[in-house]
């Protein structure tokens, strides 16, 4: 004891000492924590930001656009044909059906210069009818085959060419190129839409899916001239139709 007391020895044992865990700093984890909140509260501003804006466009669109009336039998039952007519402000026309089958969009175009039969007996050219009120259009394809389930018209026959609106129309102004400018689409969507006509059970949501139609590969409805000069569909229309639907 002596010996140790004089040289300052005062550890008796000869083992190691044992390194005491330090826990770490508490502030950290509040830290880390409060980053956490603050990128997902951000996150969920801007998803709802972009959800209330989408949804606003589509609550204006629905209350812009013009819905007609088209009676119920006219409709076919349990199919999901749309038809699309479109007149351009240099008068020109473009009329569409659209149908689904697996996943697949095929596309029917039809000439404005087809006759159509209306009521009387007579046959009338689809371009002199008029989009507003599309039963007698409906009708008479309906007489040739082609079936109806949803109709969209655009009629842009009036709008100004050098228009934003009019270059869209005419495919001067790409859909794309507005993407970038979300604001700008929607005002123009809203502009169409005081010029669009819906039929009874078709959504809004078709309106849009006109933007993005595949009519790159369309098939086009043959026509033939009859005796007395009509545009009628030509022979082969009966396997373009069935291999359409």
């Amino acid at each position: 004891m002596t010996i140790a007391i004089a040289t300052g020895r005062l550890d008796l044992g000869t083992g190691a000492p044992v390194p005491v865990p330090v826990p770490a700093p508490r502030h950290k984890h509040r830290v880390l924590k409060r980053v956490l909140i603050a990128t997902g509260a951000v996150v969920f501003a801007l998803v709802a930001a972009v959800g209330s804006l989408i949804g606003i466009s589509l609550y204006k669109i629905d209350h812009a656009v013009h819905h007609v009336g088209v009676p119920a039998w006219l409709l076919a039952r349990g199919k999901n044909d749309l038809l699309a007519i479109v007149k351009g402000p240099d008068h020109s026309e473009e009329a569409y059906v659209f149908h689904q089958v697996a996943g697949e969009t095929r596309v029917l175009t039809i000439p404005s210069k087809l006759d159509l039969p209306i009521p009387g007996g007579r046959t009338v050219s689809l371009g002199s009818l008029s989009l507003h009120a599309p039963s007698t259009i409906i009708a008479g394809l309906r007489s040739l085959g082609i079936p109806v389930s949803h109709y969209v018209g655009v009629d842009l026959h009036m709008v100004n060419p050098s228009s934003s609106l009019g270059r869209l129309a005419t495919g001067t102004l790409s859909v794309t190129s507005l993407m970038t400018d979300p604001t700008g689409t929607s005002s123009l969507l809203e502009q169409v839409a005081s010029h669009i006509y819906l039929g009874p059970g078709t959504p809004v949501s078709a309106v849009l899916s006109l933007m993005n139609v595949p009519t790159s590969h369309p098939v086009a409805v043959p026509t033939d001239r009859s005796a007395h000069g009509d545009v009628v569909p030509a022979s082969a229309f009966t396997a373009v139709l069935r291999s359409f639907l």
